[in-house]
């Protein structure tokens, strides 16, 4: 159900948003086959390739930074919008990195669903916060949880790595309860703990 609403988003969107002359789109404005092939193995159950690549062409030099940082986080992980921002070197354009998704030309290949609030709400998206949902849930990630963890608890460490990581982290899911601490105010590198080398989460709140 997920991959087939994930599909038809990315669908609709090509014929839209992206002009016949782009090689995202065939002549009758329907995007190639093959493209759409590659995107349905994406989304079905149990799939871990890369989206398929696309050409850039068409967009500013921001909304292609901004487009290939997204295409970076993992699936069943997410990221503020300011962490995009700070990837890309613009810290003070997290309002920016908002409006650059909100205009992706192919979502879900980039998946810009993957992209929450600082307080781990599930706003910005295109086709609104249900869409949002539908699209995290099969990849693993707990919308419900997301935005519960978000509230309450910005990075989670481990006290014998003394690393800290997004809750969402691959990394950050290892941790043993016993081990786990929270941080709710984004002081873990005052506290003595370091930066994820996965999630890369800012050195300080």
């Amino acid at each position: 159900m997920a991959g087939r609403i994930a599909l038809n988003l990315a669908r609709n969107r090509l014929r839209r948003r992206t002009p016949p002359t782009r090689p995202l789109e065939t002549a009758d404005g329907e995007p190639p086959a093959r493209l759409l092939a590659q995107l349905q193995r994406y989304m079905d159950p149990g799939a871990r390739g890369a989206p398929p690549r696309f050409d850039p062409r068409g967009v500013s030099d921001f909304e292609r930074d901004v487009l290939r940082k997204t295409a970076e986080i993992p699936r069943g992980e997410v990221r503020p919008y300011a962490w995009v921002a700070g990837e890309i070197g613009r810290t003070a354009a997290v309002r920016a990195v908002g409006g650059a998704l909100n205009r992706n030309p192919v979502p879900v290949l980039i998946p810009c669903h993957r992209v929450v609030g600082g307080d781990g709400r599930l706003t910005g998206y295109a086709w609104g916060v249900p869409y949002k949902r539908t699209l995290l849930a099969p990849e693993g990630a707990d919308p419900a949880e997301l935005e519960r963890l978000g509230l309450r608890t910005r990075y989670v460490g481990s006290d014998t790595t003394r690393v800290y990581c997004y809750p969402t982290c691959h990394n950050a899911r290892r941790i043993g309860p016993a081990q786990r601490v929270a941080f709710r105010d984004g002081n873990a590198a005052a506290a003595g703990y370091r930066p994820c080398r996965r999630c890369r989460p800012p050195a300080a709140g």
